[in-house]
């Protein structure tokens, strides 16, 4: 039963869209978990860590659709996260034992971090097409109405003429700079974590910054500059982003909301 506007029949199209729902859906989100092991896997294969074999039966079983939902369910509400419990699915699922080799020198913090990085990473891509279209919408109004006159209003009051195209220009030149700042905080926001329980790779001893960088490489993330588990300033630095967006967003359905006043 539908509890929430994200998720209600009614309301859920007004606040957000089916392609950013499976961005953040329970499926999507184990998927990045399970990324994030075939890819560590993978790495360590590379430099020799873990057996060839192991890694290749570890990637075998990074899908989705093989874990059981309803005992991730159960186990999580035991343990207060997932990630654990998805592990324990993926070792069982790995014949032999080769499944205990899954999860060599990462902490929980790692995965969590890691697939709420490569979640935000689609989430942008979506936001990223979303701006391009509404400026190539206000682009063409903008060059369409250049000279069909209006009031200008200052205080809601008529005050100079001005044109549409210029109003709409206006509005244009705010979104060219959100698209400026999506492009600079990608760089930021798209790196990956890897540090161990502690943050220093001490588990992986001289091998630590080499399975960082293959890691990272697998996953097409940016290697982080130092471990970040208790570092939250990229992932607050979306959140404000948003909402410079949806502040732009609504100030053009306020004009809107005013302009169509049966006075004006």
């Amino acid at each position: 039963m539908p509890s929430t506007i994200l998720d209600s029949a009614v309301f859920k199209d007004i606040f957000t869209t089916e392609a950013m729902r499976r961005v953040w859906s329970d499926e999507n989100r184990v998927q990045k978990y399970l990324d994030f092991e075939g890819a560590l896997a993978k790495a360590q294969a590379k430099l020799g860590i873990i057996p060839k074999n192991a890694a290749a039966e570890i990637v075998r079983h990074c899908k989705a659709d093989e874990y059981d939902i309803a005992e991730l369910k159960a186990k999580t509400e035991k343990i207060g996260y997932p990630v654990l419990p998805v592990v324990q699915q993926l070792v069982k699922l790995c014949k032999g034992k080769l499944g205990e080799w899954s999860h060599w020198g990462a902490t929980t913090q790692d995965i969590t971090d890691t697939a709420t990085v490569l979640q935000i990473r689609e989430s942008l891509d979506l936001v990223e097409k979303d701006l391009d279209a509404i400026c190539d919408g206000l682009a063409r109004l903008a060059k369409r109405y250049r000279d069909t006159p209006m009031a200008g209003r200052s205080n809601l009051q008529q005050a100079v003429p001005i044109t549409f195209g210029y109003k709409m220009a206006t509005m244009l030149s705010a979104f060219e700079r959100h698209r400026e700042r999506l492009a600079q905080l990608r760089e930021r926001v798209e790196v990956g974590e890897f540090g161990g329980a502690a943050g220093n790779l001490a588990s992986l001893g001289k091998d630590g910054l080499k399975v960082q960088t293959g890691l990272m490489k697998e996953l097409k993330l940016g290697q982080p500059a130092s471990t970040w588990h208790t570092v939250r300033d990229c992932i607050a630095e979306v959140g404000c982003f948003l909402g410079l967006v949806t502040g732009s967003c609504g100030k053009i359905a306020f004009d809107v909301k005013l302009m169509m006043q049966t006075e004006v």
